[in-house]
């Protein structure tokens, strides 16, 4: 009998072996690319959860500072000073006067009357216990000064835009916050609340307190945010101009994704169904990254208080534990897909091989057929013998 012999196509095993590869490539690919998909949109709900609560924190602070001046503008001594002062005449020849000692280097006579007032002592005593407060300036409803914490710039304000936007018709007057800027006399970053003062029995508008009030709290909210080596927060206007970031940012520049957030939060307020306030986007570098926002509440009090903050984190640094799972499934895949190719090798070789004993000596088996025969032929000469 001839030994039955294995052969391999190898040409056949090679094709199966890269297409089944490219096969298990593909699909750990793919399911790697949706469990990253998911991630990166359960960690923008999540940034966009921290956003909320940023923004939140933000706009407490801020009407806080808002009902704070309020209260200032209704203390008695304000108001009563705001009051006598505007019970004297206006003439323009003596304010021109008053105006020019003002300006004048040195202790002036009309400065000191200002600043020896009660309203003055109790605005700079306000200054003294909590140094958010950089100026507070009270005016009578002519916009002539009449009590402040410490010596102001000018004397007559009423040509100045916040005063006639606080004055208004001197009926009610109204509350004016500013944006936040760079405020000179005060070196520091602030905002300006300017609140209507009215007189000691209500009604008529008598004068107005300006307040400027330190909000770098605020970069101190922004910088608590912290989400792993890459993460951080900043406040930004509608138009992509930063009002604080937790890091230093150049002067005029623009927040990195100012397009996807004009587009996201455009879709919100045409109330699009679906439209989430977070994404993905590259910064001027290249470097992706998951941004979530949140609009701030002062818009609805305060129009030109267009503020978002948002919140973003590095995608290279929220991918890398699931990148290095992926690539050690991936060589474990491997290795498992070479075991078990080699075993079915093996198994294969195995199977194919003759039995060790398939060569029989023939000449000791008899045939039972052939035995049959050979017994009739001797009966036949057997009886051919007896007859």
């Amino acid at each position: 009998m001839r030994r039955a012999s294995f052969r391999l196509n190898v040409r056949v095993f090679s094709v199966f072996l890269v297409i089944g590869s490219v096969m298990l490539v593909a699909a750990s690919y793919f399911v790697i690319g949706i469990g990253q998909a998911g991630l990166r949109n359960a960690w923008g709900e999540h940034l966009r959860q921290v956003a909320d609560q940023t923004a939140a924190a933000v706009d407490t602070y801020v009407f806080r500072l808002v009902i704070d001046a309020s209260v200032l503008s209704r203390v008695p001594e304000v108001r009563e000073q705001a009051a006598a002062a505007s019970r004297r005449p206006f003439d323009p020849e003596a304010v021109k006067g008053v105006e020019r000692e003002w300006q004048r280097p040195g202790p002036a006579a009309a400065v000191q009357e200002v600043m020896n007032t009660r309203a003055s002592g109790f605005l700079a005593e306000v200054t003294r216990q909590n140094p958010i407060y950089k100026e507070l300036l009270l005016t009578d409803r002519y916009g002539r000064v009449a009590a402040a914490s410490g010596p102001s710039g000018g004397y007559l304000h009423a040509d100045a835009p916040w005063w006639r936007d606080a004055f208004g018709d001197g009926t009610r007057g109204n509350l004016v916050v500013s944006d936040v800027r760079f405020e000179p006399r005060a070196r520091t970053w602030g905002i300006e609340i300017i609140a209507p003062v009215e007189a000691p029995a209500g009604g008529e508008v008598v004068g107005i307190l300006r307040t400027v009030v330190d909000v770098r709290e605020i970069g101190a909210v922004l910088g608590g945010v912290r989400m792993g080596a890459t993460g951080d927060a900043a406040l930004v206007r509608e138009d992509g101009s930063f009002v604080f970031a937790s890091g230093s940012v150049d002067p005029g520049a623009r927040f990195f994704a100012t397009d996807l957030l004009r587009e996201r939060l455009t879709a919100a307020r045409q109330g699009q169904p679906q439209t989430p306030l977070h994404f993905g986007a590259s910064t001027a570098s290249g470097t992706p990254r998951i941004v979530g926002v949140a609009v701030s509440q002062l818009k609805a009090s305060f129009p030109h208080l267009a503020w978002v903050v948002a919140v973003s984190q590095g995608e290279d640094e929220l991918f890398a534990p699931v990148r290095a799972q992926a690539f050690s499934l991936m060589i474990v895949l491997g290795l498992t897909a070479i075991a078990v190719l080699l075993f079915a090798f093996w198994y294969s070789v195995r199977l194919a091989a003759p039995p060790a004993h398939d060569e029989m000596d023939m000449h000791l088996a008899r045939h039972p057929r052939l035995h049959r025969i050979e017994e009739s032929e001797e009966a036949e000469q057997e009886a051919v013998r007896m007859v």
